[in-house]
């Protein structure tokens, strides 16, 4: 019996499995998951078992010298997983391996409980279903039970009680002896989520995400792993916790772009939850208001279930919505209408929530004689002005510069500010209401850990009578006295150069609409936009997901972007912009001669310099995913790439930038 391991160190050159011999003091110790000390050549190096064969490739094997973990740090299913990782997001092994381990690659070692004695969890409080939620908790409860891995999308209207349909999933997969995973988008913003799960499930639920304190996600992943928690609530990484007997995984806002790795392995926790069913026969079930477009098509065509909640609970009405056409609104943020319907809202004594997809307080600085925008000299981005500390900064690497009074250019004084940030809103809002409260929230002004639940509470508390946010205020908010909604701007984001621009505008807009008028009092959402006939904007104003599909549906058919083909994405970058082109030459040449066609490129990234590294693009577009995997494999293979130079490889992007 021989032991396959792999080293820790991640490297083309290196990326493969090794034998060694077992010595008889390790026989009976050694286990798939255990790190251990090997020689190679010359050297002593860390290495992981996963898995063990009858015969050696080699004549000379060597003995494995010692275990360095108490207990084994991953499964054999979670070596299946990481395989499967690996092959499909075309990364290093140990790379995947790496995310099935615990984080900081040790479980702290308490107590062991014996698992048989441990009483099984039990829900508490669950609340009765309307007809509509009845309907979809049983078919979901049928697949659970016949242990099929189904995947359900569970489309419901914001407010229409899909967390009590998680729970009451949930509670049914833990009578059957069997374990859950939740994800959410971003754990830090849905506190009243997390309360809820404690709430019902107390002590069963094990809290995962990368915003805790190493010490306290290596403990949470401690109680996991010796099954004193069935419930996993997590983000992204969540998806690989070591639950054992899982049988459901839920995936709330299954839509949201932070489902994506942007390291590799550059997974989606999507496609890994689909993975992990198939593997444990569990069920899936993906829960949004407003689906990614590839996920409603799959349900349209019948490779999901579509599982629907069409009204909100007690029938409380979608907020109605008035498109506001800023083109005629020349001297200030707000336009008049929501200025109006701010005030009545601050009258009545309730609260408002102004939304703008952009931090700062100008969007960018411009010189109007010339037309030059100051820019990061590292990223070529345009930076934007903070009034805090009176400097321009970049959103990207936080390079940070004294605002200029002449144009670095043409040498004019017609330096002017353009655009709209939070801090701006903020002082027209403390300009025209004096005595109204307002909380600013945003990644700049709750940045410290553990600041998003502050933010939240203070704001459900009733602390302050405004909340000026990002995009964090369309996740997970859900105050009763919240009745006005106020988009500020709704054309950022349709101006990236990116095929899913619109998706994402109809997404966003819709999300935030939903935060009003979401219990006893009415509400109302003010979009202000430039482009008030947008088909996203029209959608979204009328909270119509179905005509949004139809026309973006047609969109993606004609220009042949997912979901009718597939997409790998290269991005080579470096120092040396000479040999950045080299390279990316060299690669888009080997590609085409594996592919007959679909390679676009290589040619300067949309954003060409990030933290003072060039960056080139090549991208790759085709009907099978598998193919053009393969080729992407064998041309690294064959492609000598420098040192300095990274090629890092994105399996189905979320964006193009």
């Amino acid at each position: 019996m021989y032991a396959e391991i792999i080293l820790g160190k991640a490297s083309r050159y290196l990326d493969k499995i090794y034998h060694y011999s077992i010595p008889s003091k390790l026989k009976n110790k050694l286990q798939i998951g255990h790190q251990v000390i090997v020689p190679f050549g010359k050297r002593e190096d860390i290495g992981y078992v996963v898995g063990f064969v009858e015969k050696a490739e080699v004549e000379k094997v060597k003995d494995i010298l010692e275990i360095t973990s108490p207990v084994p740090l991953f499964s054999p299913k979670q070596v299946e997983l990481a395989r499967w990782l690996a092959d499909y997001y075309c990364s290093f092994f140990i790379t995947a391996l790496r995310c099935v381990m615990p984080p900081g690659g040790k479980i702290p070692i308490t107590k062991i409980q014996d698992t048989n004695k441990v009483q099984r969890p039990r829900s508490k409080g669950q609340l009765e279903l309307t007809e509509e939620q009845e309907e979809a908790l049983a078919e979901i409860v049928t697949a659970i039970d016949k242990e099929v891995p189904d995947k359900f999308l569970l489309y419901g209207v914001t407010g229409s009680g899909k967390t009590e349909v998680y729970m009451q999933a949930v509670a049914h997969v833990l009578t059957k002896g069997k374990s859950a995973i939740v994800m959410v988008p971003e754990i830090g913003l849905t506190p009243q989520l997390v309360q809820r799960f404690r709430d019902r499930f107390s002590d069963h639920i094990a809290v995962l995400h990368s915003d805790m304190a190493m010490k306290q996600r290596q403990k949470e992943w401690g109680r996991v792993a010796r099954d004193e928690a069935r419930i996993v609530l997590g983000a992204r990484s969540a998806i690989f916790a070591p639950l054992k007997n899982l049988g459901l995984i839920v995936i709330d806002e299954e839509y949201e772009t932070s489902y994506k790795q942007d390291k590799s392995p550059r997974y989606h926790a999507r496609e890994v939850a689909g993975e992990l069913a198939r593997l444990n026969q569990a069920v899936i079930i993906m829960g949004s208001a407003t689906p990614s477009i590839e996920t409603y098509y799959h349900a349209e065509r019948g490779d999901y279930k579509k599982l629907i909640l069409s009204k909100r609970i007690d029938n409380v009405a979608l907020p109605p919505v008035e498109i506001i056409d800023m083109c005629e609104t020349k001297q200030y943020l707000l336009s008049k209408e929501l200025r109006s319907e701010l005030a009545q809202t601050l009258s009545r004594g309730e609260q408002a929530v102004l939304f703008i997809n952009r931090r700062g307080y100008f969007t960018f600085v411009m010189c109007r004689q010339c037309g030059h925008t100051i820019s990061c000299p590292r990223c070529e981005i345009s930076l934007s002005y903070h009034s805090q500390d009176r400097k321009l900064r970049c959103n990207r690497c936080d390079y940070s510069c004294v605002a200029p009074v002449i144009c670095p250019r043409c040498h004019s004084s017609s330096v002017k500010y353009f655009g709209i940030g939070t801090q701006r809103i903020e002082n027209e809002v403390a300009q025209v209401y004096p005595a109204a409260r307002i909380l600013r929230w945003d990644s700049d002004s709750a940045s410290k850990r553990g600041s998003h639940e502050v933010f939240f509470s203070a704001f459900e508390r009733g602390e302050a009578d405004v909340l000026i946010g990002t995009q964090m205020v369309t996740k997970g908010l859900d105050v009763a006295k919240v009745t006005l909604i106020g988009v500020v701007s709704a054309d950022t984001a349709l101006q990236l150069p990116d095929f899913r621009s619109a998706e994402h505008t109809f997404q966003l807009l819709t999300q935030v609409a939903g935060r009003a008028g979401r219990h006893h009092l009415p509400g109302k959402v003010i979009i202000q936009t430039y482009s008030p006939n947008h088909y996203a904007i029209v959608a979204a104003a009328k909270h119509d997901y179905e005509s949004f599909y139809k026309q973006e549906i047609e969109h993606r058919r004609e220009l042949g972007y997912p979901p009718f083909s597939k997409l790998i994405s290269l991005m080579v970058s470096g120092i040396d912009e000479k040999k950045v082109c080299g390279v990316c030459e060299d690669l888009a040449k080997f590609l085409r001669n594996k592919l007959t066609e679909g390679v676009l490129g290589p040619a300067p990234a949309a954003i060409s310099k990030v933290r003072g590294r060039f960056r080139y693009h090549i991208l790759l577009k085709g009907k099978e995913l598998d193919v053009l995997r393969k080729a992407v494999s064998e041309t690294l293979e064959k492609v000598t790439v420098p040192a300095e130079v990274r090629v890092a490889v994105d399996v189905e992007p979320m964006g193009m930038l």
